[in-house]
Protein backbone atom coordinates (compact mmCIF):
# COMPACT_ATOMS: atom_id res chain seq x y z
CA UNK A 1 0.00 0.00 0.00
CA UNK A 2 1.66 3.21 -1.18
CA UNK A 3 2.21 6.40 0.77
CA UNK A 4 0.36 9.62 -0.07
CA UNK A 5 1.54 13.24 0.18
CA UNK A 6 -1.25 15.44 1.53
CA UNK A 7 -2.17 19.11 1.91
CA UNK A 8 0.63 20.22 4.33
CA UNK A 9 3.09 19.86 1.44
CA UNK A 10 1.25 22.44 -0.70
CA UNK A 11 3.49 25.46 -1.35
CA UNK A 12 6.21 23.89 0.85
CA UNK A 13 7.70 21.22 -1.44
CA UNK A 14 10.53 20.36 0.95
CA UNK A 15 12.72 17.76 -0.80
CA UNK A 16 14.06 15.99 2.29
CA UNK A 17 11.80 13.06 1.41
CA UNK A 18 13.25 12.90 -2.10
CA UNK A 19 16.77 12.56 -0.74
CA UNK A 20 15.97 9.46 1.35
CA UNK A 21 13.70 7.63 -1.10
CA UNK A 22 15.56 4.44 -2.17
CA UNK A 23 13.57 3.97 -5.39
CA UNK A 24 13.20 7.60 -6.54
CA UNK A 25 9.38 7.55 -6.57
CA UNK A 26 8.77 11.14 -5.35
CA UNK A 27 8.47 13.74 -8.12
CA UNK A 28 6.99 17.04 -9.19
CA UNK A 29 7.22 19.38 -12.20
CA UNK A 30 7.42 23.11 -12.75
CA UNK A 31 4.09 24.72 -11.98
CA UNK A 32 2.99 22.14 -9.41
CA UNK A 33 2.70 23.31 -5.82
CA UNK A 34 3.49 20.00 -4.08
CA UNK A 35 5.37 16.71 -4.38
CA UNK A 36 3.78 13.42 -5.44
CA UNK A 37 4.50 9.72 -4.74
CA UNK A 38 4.11 7.26 -7.61
CA UNK A 39 1.91 4.45 -6.17
CA UNK A 40 3.23 1.95 -8.73
CA UNK A 41 6.86 2.48 -7.74
CA UNK A 42 6.58 3.12 -3.98
CA UNK A 43 7.85 0.14 -1.96
CA UNK A 44 6.22 1.19 1.35
CA UNK A 45 9.55 1.59 3.14
CA UNK A 46 8.35 4.63 5.18
CA UNK A 47 11.77 6.27 4.87
CA UNK A 48 10.15 9.53 3.75
CA UNK A 49 7.64 9.80 6.60
CA UNK A 50 10.06 10.85 9.34
CA UNK A 51 11.96 13.18 7.02
CA UNK A 52 8.95 15.31 6.10
CA UNK A 53 9.17 18.54 8.17
CA UNK A 54 5.43 19.27 7.87
CA UNK A 55 4.13 15.69 8.45
CA UNK A 56 2.40 15.56 5.08
CA UNK A 57 3.04 11.87 4.23
CA UNK A 58 0.64 9.13 5.28
CA UNK A 59 0.11 5.51 4.34
CA UNK A 60 -2.90 5.32 2.03
CA UNK A 61 -5.04 3.53 4.62
CA UNK A 62 -4.17 6.17 7.26
CA UNK A 63 -4.85 9.33 5.25
CA UNK A 64 -7.08 11.68 7.30
CA UNK A 65 -10.62 11.90 5.98
CA UNK A 66 -10.32 15.60 5.08
CA UNK A 67 -7.37 14.79 2.79
CA UNK A 68 -8.66 11.63 1.09
CA UNK A 69 -8.89 13.52 -2.21
CA UNK A 70 -5.10 13.56 -2.31
CA UNK A 71 -5.10 9.81 -2.95
CA UNK A 72 -6.58 10.45 -6.41
CA UNK A 73 -4.47 13.58 -6.87
CA UNK A 74 -1.25 11.58 -6.43
CA UNK A 75 -2.44 8.88 -8.80
CA UNK A 76 -3.69 11.27 -11.51
CA UNK A 77 -0.42 13.19 -11.53
CA UNK A 78 1.48 10.11 -12.77
CA UNK A 79 -0.96 9.37 -15.59
CA UNK A 80 0.83 11.98 -17.70
CA UNK A 81 4.14 12.27 -15.86
CA UNK A 82 7.23 11.11 -17.78
CA UNK A 83 10.28 9.98 -15.86
CA UNK A 84 13.41 11.90 -16.88
CA UNK A 85 15.21 8.72 -17.91
CA UNK A 86 12.26 7.80 -20.20
CA UNK A 87 11.78 11.19 -21.83
CA UNK A 88 14.01 10.37 -24.80
CA UNK A 89 11.37 8.32 -26.55
CA UNK A 90 11.46 5.08 -24.57
CA UNK A 91 7.71 4.74 -24.29
CA UNK A 92 4.99 2.27 -25.00
CA UNK A 93 2.51 2.29 -27.91
CA UNK A 94 0.25 4.82 -26.18
CA UNK A 95 3.09 7.32 -26.02
CA UNK A 96 3.26 7.30 -22.23
CA UNK A 97 6.41 6.60 -20.33
CA UNK A 98 6.73 3.04 -19.12
CA UNK A 99 8.34 4.25 -15.90
CA UNK A 100 11.10 2.45 -14.05
CA UNK A 101 11.95 -1.11 -14.96
CA UNK A 102 11.99 -3.83 -12.33
CA UNK A 103 15.37 -4.83 -10.95
CA UNK A 104 18.30 -3.05 -9.34
CA UNK A 105 18.24 0.60 -10.47
CA UNK A 106 21.14 1.63 -12.66
CA UNK A 107 22.43 4.11 -10.09
CA UNK A 108 22.99 1.24 -7.67
CA UNK A 109 25.02 -0.92 -10.03
CA UNK A 110 28.32 0.98 -9.93
CA UNK A 111 29.28 1.24 -6.28
CA UNK A 112 32.43 2.92 -5.00
CA UNK A 113 35.04 0.69 -3.44
CA UNK A 114 34.98 0.33 0.31
CA UNK A 115 38.01 1.26 2.32
CA UNK A 116 39.30 -2.09 3.53
CA UNK A 117 41.48 -2.84 6.49
CA UNK A 118 44.69 -4.84 6.49
CA UNK A 119 46.69 -6.54 9.21
CA UNK A 120 50.06 -5.17 10.14
CA UNK A 121 53.16 -7.22 9.55
CA UNK A 122 54.09 -9.73 10.85
CA UNK A 123 50.49 -10.41 12.01
CA UNK A 124 49.29 -10.85 8.42
CA UNK A 125 51.91 -13.53 7.74
CA UNK A 126 51.21 -15.26 11.06
CA UNK A 127 47.47 -15.25 10.30
CA UNK A 128 47.96 -16.67 6.83
CA UNK A 129 50.19 -19.49 8.08
CA UNK A 130 47.99 -20.13 11.12
CA UNK A 131 44.75 -20.72 9.21
CA UNK A 132 44.69 -24.48 9.92
CA UNK A 133 44.59 -23.73 13.66
CA UNK A 134 42.51 -20.54 13.49
CA UNK A 135 39.85 -22.41 11.53
CA UNK A 136 38.99 -24.29 14.74
CA UNK A 137 37.70 -21.10 16.39
CA UNK A 138 34.10 -19.87 16.47
CA UNK A 139 32.25 -18.14 13.64
CA UNK A 140 32.31 -14.77 15.44
CA UNK A 141 36.07 -14.96 15.89
CA UNK A 142 36.66 -15.86 12.24
CA UNK A 143 34.24 -13.20 10.97
CA UNK A 144 36.04 -10.54 13.01
CA UNK A 145 39.46 -11.72 11.85
CA UNK A 146 38.32 -11.94 8.23
CA UNK A 147 37.16 -8.32 8.37
CA UNK A 148 40.48 -7.24 9.88
CA UNK A 149 42.50 -9.14 7.28
CA UNK A 150 40.61 -7.52 4.43
CA UNK A 151 41.91 -9.98 1.82
CA UNK A 152 40.77 -13.61 1.41
CA UNK A 153 44.28 -14.82 0.69
CA UNK A 154 45.36 -13.54 4.13
CA UNK A 155 42.45 -15.14 5.98
CA UNK A 156 39.17 -16.70 4.88
CA UNK A 157 36.59 -18.22 7.22
CA UNK A 158 35.59 -20.83 4.64
CA UNK A 159 39.14 -21.84 3.69
CA UNK A 160 40.45 -21.96 7.27
CA UNK A 161 37.46 -24.03 8.41
CA UNK A 162 37.89 -26.42 5.48
CA UNK A 163 41.59 -26.92 6.19
CA UNK A 164 40.89 -27.44 9.88
CA UNK A 165 38.20 -30.02 9.07
CA UNK A 166 40.66 -31.96 6.91
CA UNK A 167 43.26 -31.90 9.68
CA UNK A 168 40.67 -33.23 12.11
CA UNK A 169 40.24 -36.29 9.86
CA UNK A 170 43.77 -37.22 10.95
CA UNK A 171 43.81 -35.69 14.42
CA UNK A 172 40.63 -37.28 15.85
CA UNK A 173 41.49 -40.90 14.87
CA UNK A 174 45.01 -40.53 16.31
CA UNK A 175 43.72 -39.02 19.58
CA UNK A 176 41.15 -41.80 20.06
CA UNK A 177 43.72 -44.44 19.12
CA UNK A 178 46.27 -43.27 21.70
CA UNK A 179 43.57 -42.91 24.36
CA UNK A 180 42.53 -46.47 23.62
CA UNK A 181 46.12 -47.68 23.84
CA UNK A 182 46.51 -46.09 27.27
CA UNK A 183 43.23 -47.44 28.58
CA UNK A 184 42.95 -50.81 26.85
CA UNK A 185 46.53 -51.69 26.09
CA UNK A 186 45.78 -52.99 22.57
CA UNK A 187 48.28 -53.01 19.74
CA UNK A 188 48.66 -51.03 16.52
CA UNK A 189 46.89 -53.42 14.15
CA UNK A 190 44.38 -54.91 16.58
CA UNK A 191 40.64 -54.85 15.99
CA UNK A 192 40.19 -52.44 18.91
CA UNK A 193 42.74 -50.08 17.38
CA UNK A 194 41.03 -50.17 14.00
CA UNK A 195 37.70 -49.45 15.68
CA UNK A 196 39.15 -46.37 17.40
CA UNK A 197 40.54 -45.11 14.11
CA UNK A 198 37.19 -45.65 12.41
CA UNK A 199 35.30 -43.83 15.17
CA UNK A 200 37.69 -40.90 14.92
CA UNK A 201 37.09 -40.59 11.19
CA UNK A 202 33.30 -40.77 11.65
CA UNK A 203 33.38 -38.06 14.33
CA UNK A 204 35.56 -35.81 12.16
CA UNK A 205 33.26 -36.20 9.14
CA UNK A 206 30.13 -35.60 11.21
CA UNK A 207 31.64 -32.48 12.74
CA UNK A 208 32.70 -31.19 9.31
CA UNK A 209 29.23 -31.70 7.87
CA UNK A 210 27.72 -29.83 10.83
CA UNK A 211 30.14 -26.92 10.45
CA UNK A 212 29.28 -26.60 6.74
CA UNK A 213 25.61 -27.54 7.08
CA UNK A 214 24.32 -24.23 5.68
CA UNK A 215 26.54 -24.59 2.62
CA UNK A 216 25.57 -28.20 1.97
CA UNK A 217 21.79 -27.87 2.25
CA UNK A 218 19.27 -26.12 0.05
CA UNK A 219 16.93 -25.39 2.97
CA UNK A 220 18.56 -22.83 5.25
CA UNK A 221 18.20 -22.99 9.01
CA UNK A 222 16.83 -20.14 11.06
CA UNK A 223 20.38 -19.31 12.18
CA UNK A 224 23.52 -19.37 10.10
CA UNK A 225 26.58 -21.01 11.67
CA UNK A 226 28.93 -19.36 9.16
CA UNK A 227 31.60 -22.02 9.51
CA UNK A 228 31.38 -22.83 13.22
CA UNK A 229 34.04 -23.99 15.65
CA UNK A 230 35.50 -27.44 16.04
CA UNK A 231 34.95 -29.49 19.16
CA UNK A 232 38.11 -28.24 20.80
CA UNK A 233 37.75 -24.66 19.54
CA UNK A 234 34.64 -23.57 21.40
CA UNK A 235 36.19 -22.80 24.79
CA UNK A 236 39.29 -20.96 23.46
CA UNK A 237 36.95 -18.85 21.30
CA UNK A 238 35.20 -17.47 24.39
CA UNK A 239 38.49 -15.91 25.45
CA UNK A 240 40.03 -15.18 22.05
CA UNK A 241 37.07 -13.29 20.52
CA UNK A 242 36.95 -10.37 23.01
CA UNK A 243 40.76 -10.22 23.04
CA UNK A 244 40.80 -9.94 19.23
CA UNK A 245 38.25 -7.12 19.24
CA UNK A 246 40.16 -5.28 21.95
CA UNK A 247 43.42 -5.53 20.05
CA UNK A 248 41.99 -4.38 16.73
CA UNK A 249 43.64 -0.95 16.76
CA UNK A 250 47.05 -2.54 17.39
CA UNK A 251 46.69 -5.30 14.78
CA UNK A 252 45.03 -3.38 11.95
CA UNK A 253 47.00 -0.99 9.77
CA UNK A 254 44.02 1.05 8.54
CA UNK A 255 40.71 0.59 10.40
CA UNK A 256 37.79 -0.06 8.09
CA UNK A 257 35.66 2.98 7.29
CA UNK A 258 31.94 2.94 6.52
CA UNK A 259 31.15 2.31 2.87
CA UNK A 260 29.60 5.27 1.09
CA UNK A 261 26.91 4.54 -1.48
CA UNK A 262 25.58 6.36 -4.48
CA UNK A 263 22.86 9.01 -3.90
CA UNK A 264 19.51 7.43 -3.12
CA UNK A 265 20.88 4.32 -1.46
CA UNK A 266 19.51 3.53 1.98
CA UNK A 267 21.98 4.13 4.80
CA UNK A 268 22.46 1.99 7.90
CA UNK A 269 24.33 2.72 11.06
CA UNK A 270 27.72 1.20 11.71
CA UNK A 271 30.09 -0.52 9.34
CA UNK A 272 28.55 -1.57 6.02
CA UNK A 273 30.07 -4.59 4.32
CA UNK A 274 29.78 -5.28 0.61
CA UNK A 275 27.29 -8.12 1.08
CA UNK A 276 25.05 -5.85 3.17
CA UNK A 277 24.46 -3.57 0.18
CA UNK A 278 23.01 -6.47 -1.79
CA UNK A 279 20.94 -7.44 1.22
CA UNK A 280 19.38 -3.98 1.39
CA UNK A 281 18.32 -4.30 -2.24
CA UNK A 282 16.82 -7.68 -1.43
CA UNK A 283 14.84 -6.21 1.49
CA UNK A 284 13.27 -3.76 -0.97
CA UNK A 285 12.61 -6.44 -3.60
CA UNK A 286 15.06 -4.83 -6.03
CA UNK A 287 16.96 -8.02 -6.87
CA UNK A 288 14.65 -9.69 -9.35
CA UNK A 289 14.67 -10.94 -12.92
CA UNK A 290 12.03 -11.50 -15.59
CA UNK A 291 12.90 -13.98 -18.35
CA UNK A 292 10.76 -14.51 -21.45
CA UNK A 293 10.77 -18.00 -22.92
CA UNK A 294 8.91 -19.46 -25.86
CA UNK A 295 5.61 -20.10 -24.09
CA UNK A 296 5.97 -18.63 -20.61
CA UNK A 297 7.60 -16.02 -18.40
CA UNK A 298 9.85 -16.82 -15.45
CA UNK A 299 10.01 -14.30 -12.59
CA UNK A 300 12.72 -14.73 -9.96
CA UNK A 301 12.86 -12.65 -6.78
CA UNK A 302 15.68 -12.98 -4.26
CA UNK A 303 14.49 -12.68 -0.68
CA UNK A 304 16.64 -11.20 2.12
CA UNK A 305 19.19 -13.53 3.64
CA UNK A 306 21.28 -11.68 6.21
CA UNK A 307 20.70 -9.00 8.81
CA UNK A 308 23.19 -6.20 8.07
CA UNK A 309 26.13 -5.70 10.38
CA UNK A 310 25.19 -2.51 12.21
CA UNK A 311 24.90 -1.08 15.67
CA UNK A 312 21.20 -1.96 15.69
CA UNK A 313 22.05 -5.63 15.21
CA UNK A 314 24.22 -5.68 18.32
CA UNK A 315 21.96 -3.42 20.39
CA UNK A 316 18.81 -5.48 19.87
CA UNK A 317 20.64 -8.84 19.59
CA UNK A 318 19.26 -9.57 16.13
CA UNK A 319 20.02 -12.94 14.54
CA UNK A 320 22.42 -13.38 11.64
CA UNK A 321 19.70 -14.55 9.26
CA UNK A 322 16.61 -12.63 8.21
CA UNK A 323 13.47 -14.68 8.87
CA UNK A 324 11.65 -16.29 5.97
CA UNK A 325 9.15 -13.75 4.65
CA UNK A 326 5.47 -14.50 4.28
CA UNK A 327 4.42 -13.80 0.69
CA UNK A 328 1.35 -13.75 -1.54
CA UNK A 329 1.25 -13.80 -5.33
CA UNK A 330 -1.69 -12.34 -7.24
CA UNK A 331 -2.56 -12.62 -10.93
CA UNK A 332 -4.95 -9.90 -12.05
CA UNK A 333 -6.73 -9.53 -15.38
CA UNK A 334 -6.42 -13.27 -15.85
CA UNK A 335 -8.01 -14.74 -18.91
CA UNK A 336 -11.09 -16.97 -18.68
CA UNK A 337 -12.91 -18.61 -21.62
CA UNK A 338 -16.17 -16.75 -20.99
CA UNK A 339 -14.53 -13.31 -20.88
CA UNK A 340 -12.93 -11.11 -23.51
CA UNK A 341 -9.19 -11.65 -24.01
CA UNK A 342 -6.93 -9.18 -22.23
CA UNK A 343 -3.83 -7.61 -23.74
CA UNK A 344 -1.76 -8.02 -20.59
CA UNK A 345 -1.88 -9.37 -17.06
CA UNK A 346 -0.31 -8.12 -13.87
CA UNK A 347 1.59 -10.30 -11.40
CA UNK A 348 1.80 -8.73 -7.94
CA UNK A 349 4.03 -10.11 -5.20
CA UNK A 350 3.41 -8.80 -1.67
CA UNK A 351 5.79 -9.83 1.11
CA UNK A 352 5.82 -9.25 4.83
CA UNK A 353 7.92 -10.32 7.79
CA UNK A 354 6.26 -13.27 9.53
CA UNK A 355 3.72 -12.44 12.25
CA UNK A 356 2.80 -14.11 15.51
CA UNK A 357 0.01 -16.60 14.86
CA UNK A 358 -1.84 -15.69 18.05
CA UNK A 359 -1.35 -11.93 17.64
CA UNK A 360 -0.94 -10.88 13.97
CA UNK A 361 0.05 -7.35 15.03
CA UNK A 362 3.27 -8.67 16.54
CA UNK A 363 6.27 -10.13 14.72
CA UNK A 364 7.01 -13.82 15.02
CA UNK A 365 10.52 -12.83 16.15
CA UNK A 366 9.98 -10.04 18.73
CA UNK A 367 13.58 -8.86 18.34
CA UNK A 368 12.62 -7.14 15.08
CA UNK A 369 9.92 -5.00 16.77
CA UNK A 370 12.52 -2.36 17.70
CA UNK A 371 13.92 -1.83 14.20
CA UNK A 372 11.37 -2.77 11.52
CA UNK A 373 9.64 0.35 10.25
CA UNK A 374 11.69 2.57 12.55
CA UNK A 375 14.84 2.67 10.42
CA UNK A 376 14.88 2.94 6.65
CA UNK A 377 17.08 -0.14 6.35
CA UNK A 378 14.44 -2.44 7.83
CA UNK A 379 11.16 -2.21 5.87
CA UNK A 380 8.39 -4.57 6.88
CA UNK A 381 8.32 -6.07 3.41
CA UNK A 382 8.11 -5.12 -0.22
CA UNK A 383 5.78 -5.24 -3.20
CA UNK A 384 6.69 -6.07 -6.78
CA UNK A 385 4.45 -5.49 -9.79
CA UNK A 386 5.23 -7.19 -13.10
CA UNK A 387 3.27 -6.56 -16.28
CA UNK A 388 3.08 -9.76 -18.36
CA UNK A 389 1.74 -9.56 -21.93
CA UNK A 390 -0.55 -12.48 -22.65
CA UNK A 391 -3.65 -14.32 -21.47
CA UNK A 392 -2.64 -16.67 -18.63
CA UNK A 393 -5.26 -18.55 -16.66
CA UNK A 394 -3.05 -19.36 -13.68
CA UNK A 395 0.57 -19.42 -12.52
CA UNK A 396 2.99 -21.63 -10.60
CA UNK A 397 5.20 -20.44 -7.74
CA UNK A 398 7.98 -22.15 -5.81
CA UNK A 399 10.00 -20.81 -2.89
CA UNK A 400 13.34 -22.47 -2.18
CA UNK A 401 16.58 -21.30 -0.62
CA UNK A 402 15.41 -17.67 -0.32
CA UNK A 403 14.44 -17.55 -3.99
CA UNK A 404 10.85 -17.16 -5.20
CA UNK A 405 10.29 -18.48 -8.72
CA UNK A 406 7.03 -17.74 -10.53
CA UNK A 407 6.10 -19.35 -13.86
CA UNK A 408 3.38 -17.53 -15.81
CA UNK A 409 2.23 -19.07 -19.10
CA UNK A 410 1.63 -16.69 -21.98
CA UNK A 411 -1.75 -18.29 -22.38
CA UNK A 412 -3.60 -21.21 -20.88
CA UNK A 413 -2.59 -23.02 -17.71
CA UNK A 414 0.71 -23.96 -16.15
CA UNK A 415 0.00 -27.68 -16.50
CA UNK A 416 -0.27 -27.28 -20.26
CA UNK A 417 3.38 -26.17 -20.34
CA UNK A 418 4.50 -29.62 -19.09
CA UNK A 419 7.70 -28.17 -17.63
CA UNK A 420 10.13 -30.42 -15.79
CA UNK A 421 10.90 -29.51 -12.20
CA UNK A 422 14.25 -27.84 -11.67
CA UNK A 423 16.81 -29.98 -9.85
CA UNK A 424 18.92 -28.14 -7.28
CA UNK A 425 22.33 -29.50 -6.41
CA UNK A 426 23.99 -28.59 -3.13
CA UNK A 427 27.66 -27.78 -3.45
CA UNK A 428 30.47 -26.57 -1.23
CA UNK A 429 31.25 -22.94 -1.84
CA UNK A 430 34.90 -21.97 -2.24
Amino acid sequence: MAYIICEPCVDVKDTACVDVCPVDCIHTVDGENQLYIDPDVCIDCAACVDECPVEAIYQQSDVPSEWESYIDINSIFFETFEYPEKADGDSDESGKSRGKEQGVPEEFVQLPDSVGSSLRQPFALMTMLGQPLLGAFSAKFKTELEGMAGKPWVFSSAISTGINSLINLILYPLVLFFIGMQQGGFGLFSSQGNLMLFLGIVIAIAEGVFRFKDELTTTPDAEQARYGASFYGWFPSLIATPLLKGARSALVKAPAEPRTTMPGAVQTEGTIYSDDITERYRRYGMVNRVSELADHYRIEIEFPRWVPNSSAKETFELPDRMPDYAYEVYLSSSYAPETSPTQESVVTVQTQLPRNIKNPKQFADPRFEKVVGRTSSFPDGFRNIFTIPGQPEDFYSKYQNRMLEIIVPKQGTYEELALEQTVHYAKLKG
